[in-house]
């Protein structure tokens, strides 16, 4: 690297044009080699430029423009624009505001340096899966299938060995994009810390995130994830199976006889009192009752009373410690008999 920067100085002094494109190279080797994320690398291009630099992956909602001193604005595609091979519709660009030939060869120079650098990002990461292939998504999350072909069938969705992904799966709504249908669900793949493709579904819930062999792990979680989430009554449209944990191991005893009986008791009392079910719901999932009233938009002595009332129904004090935890059991427990 140092060999490229002494020439790179050598060079300026006898052409100043192509001692700033060796510049621009050693640069670019340098973010290569730390191993810099995009970000820093569309930062780094538009400094060096000296005018807004962007990148743009449209298949997987990636955008990122920075202008020249270092902050990160939104905007459009403008200026010196070249294609990421590999990537349907991607694009890194560079922007000047005025036609200057003096910098045209420069900005050719850097702007090819920084898609270079964008695919090697990409590739490393698995930050770049974008063109969609939902029978090699159905493959991945089979655990049944054969370890070499679901391997296989990362490569094709450009999903690296190294990286970290979650599965997301949704139940009605439009199809995303590559999404695989499995049944009456579908399923998407996402590199780890990026927005899931769930879009406006019905329900959805993503999967732990993991490396690439387990991802029929976080397929799994996710299908259990999606039978906490409710459209039609008080609860969660999006689950995040990392979120709830142990939670979903009650999914296996929900059809036991205590779990029956505990069901049954807590749907008498709905089915007794129409807001029982946001009040219950609300009592369980927020740290205080006067944050609970807020939630359901009615007075604390109101929710005091409907506490109080509810806790002699069901022969147990919900706002307690001990109540609590058995609360949320029971509804979760409800839930998982519902959404099977």
């Amino acid at each position: 690297m140092t060999d490229v920067r002494e020439l790179a100085g050598r060079m300026r002094a006898i052409d100043p044009g192509a001692g700033a494109a060796l510049q621009v190279v050693a640069h670019f080797d340098a973010l290569v080699e730390a191993r810099a994320g995009l970000e820093a690398t569309v930062r780094a291009a538009a400094v060096l430029a000296g005018c807004a630099a962007g990148l743009v992956v449209p298949g997987r909602r990636l955008r990122v423009r920075v202008e020249p001193d270092g902050r990160r604005v939104d905007g459009e595609v403008a200026g010196l624009a070249v294609p990421l091979p590999g990537y349907a519709g991607a694009l890194v660009w560079v922007e000047r505001e005025a036609d200057d030939p003096g910098r045209a060869e420069f900005d050719r120079v850097l702007v090819d340096r920084l898609a270079a650098t964008v695919g090697i990002v990409l590739d490393r990461t698995g930050a770049g899966f974008s063109t969609g292939d939902p029978a090699a998504v159905e493959l991945l999350v089979d655990a049944t299938a054969d370890e070499a072909a679901r391997l296989a069938a990362a490569r094709r969705l450009g999903l690296s060995p190294e990286g970290s992904f979650v599965v997301t799966v949704c139940a009605g709504g439009p199809h995303p994009p590559g999404a695989a249908r499995l049944g009456d669900l579908t399923v998407t793949i996402d590199p780890a810390g990026l927005p899931a493709r769930a879009g406006p579904a019905v329900r959805s819930a993503s999967g732990p995130a993991v490396a690439v062999r387990d991802l029929s792990l976080s397929y799994g979680r996710a299908v259990l994830a999606l039978r906490l989430t409710a459209v039609d009554e008080p609860g969660p449209s999006h689950v995040d199976a990392a979120e709830v944990g142990g939670l979903l191991a009650l999914a296996d005893g929900c059809d036991s006889p205590a779990a029956t009986v505990e069901v049954t008791h807590l749907e008498r009392v709905l089915a007794a009192h129409p807001w029982a079910l946001a009040t219950l719901t609300a009592v369980a999932a927020e740290p205080s009752l006067r944050a609970a009233a807020t939630a359901l938009h009615v007075h604390h002595s109101t929710l005091q009373s409907r506490v109080d009332l509810l806790a002699q129904a069901l022969a147990y004090g919900v706002a307690t410690p001990a109540g609590r935890t058995r609360l949320t059991v029971a509804l979760v427990l409800r839930r998982f008999r519902r959404n099977r």
